[in-house]
């Protein structure tokens, strides 16, 4: 394997593509470990879509030779002051969508930190007296199939965007 930025970007890309594959089959089972599954699956979308977002950033920062390739997490550089640091319209496009929680990578963040958060005991009385058993309501803030697979075809659109401004005509 070649040992160049981008291969980490095309990878993440590839295993969020199949990660999504797996989840959309599991939702769709009718098989008795379906939720399992399909829970599997979710978060390992998640894990590639993030990834692929990290290496995005490291991808942007080696085009320009910014001393970025050491960030570990993607909240690092689009949290902070680092698109006033290194201006560049990449780095500003994905602070911006990221400090929007309605935006695709507002939500793959957010997703992602749910997902890191430790676990938090439910409530066990139902919120309606007509319910038996309140696990059974799924939480709103849920990262969702349909959100997985927005963030997987933006991601791809911005990686296109990107990489064509690197071609020199």
């Amino acid at each position: 394997m070649a040992h160049e930025v981008y291969t980490r970007t095309n990878q993440a890309v590839f295993f969020a593509r199949k990660a999504i594959a797996s989840w959309r089959d599991a939702a769709n089972s009718n098989a008795l470990d379906a939720i399992t599954q399909a829970r599997y699956h979710r978060e390992h979308a998640l894990f590639h879509l993030y990834r692929a977002v990290l290496a995005v950033v490291h991808e942007v920062a080696d085009r320009y030779r910014w001393p970025l390739m050491d960030v570990r997490t993607v909240e690092q550089v689009l949290g902070g002051d680092a698109a006033e640091r290194f201006p560049g319209p990449e780095l500003a496009e994905l602070t911006e969508l990221a400090s929007m929680p309605d935006t695709w990578l507002g939500r793959l963040l957010a997703g992602w930190q749910h997902l890191q958060a430790p676990p938090t005991p439910m409530d066990s009385k139902p919120s309606d007296d007509s319910l038996i058993a309140s696990s059974a309501v799924r939480s709103q803030d849920d990262w969702a199939l349909e959100d997985a697979e927005e963030a997987l075809q933006a991601i791809v659109e911005r990686i296109g965007c990107y990489r064509e401004g690197l071609v020199e005509w």
